[in-house]
């Protein structure tokens, strides 16, 4: 449960499943909970909670505090081409658009969240970057 609950929070969020902090499962009322938190870590961390019944089947997820780790429009990348660019910023960020260039190849705009620093960075589907340019 708690690895099922770390990859339903990555999906939800966006990140890589092994930047997701899973606590053991708690058995409370028949039902099994397992809290965790993105990133591990830090400060401005995004809660979740994944709710298990008495079979150990998943019921829901639920997320608090979610700091625009990424986009509606994230989703349109895949993950390693997202992480390659979140990445080699350094910092936290926001992902502002993600536009596919051809097949196999996304555009990323990300803004950094505690400055103006804007980048657009053309990657690869397996996270290999092509392009990088400061837009500031």
């Amino acid at each position: 449960m708690v690895s099922h609950c770390a990859e339903a929070a990555a999906t939800e969020l966006g990140v890589m499943m092994n930047d997701a902090l899973t606590l053991p499962a708690e058995r409370t009322s028949g039902k099994y909970h397992v809290y965790g938190q993105y990133p591990a870590s830090g400060q401005n961390v995004t809660l979740f909670e994944c709710q298990y019944d008495g079979n150990r089947n998943f019921l829901s997820i639920n997320v608090k505090g979610h700091h625009g780790h990424q986009t509606e429009a994230a989703g349109s990348a895949p993950r390693s081409a997202q992480r390659a660019c979140t990445d080699m910023m350094g910092v936290e960020v926001r992902i502002e658009k993600v536009s596919q260039l051809r097949p196999g190849f996304h555009e990323i705009i990300m803004k950094e969240v505690n400055s103006k620093r804007r980048v657009a960075c053309t990657v690869s589907d397996k996270g290999s970057i092509e392009d990088w340019v400061e837009m500031n």
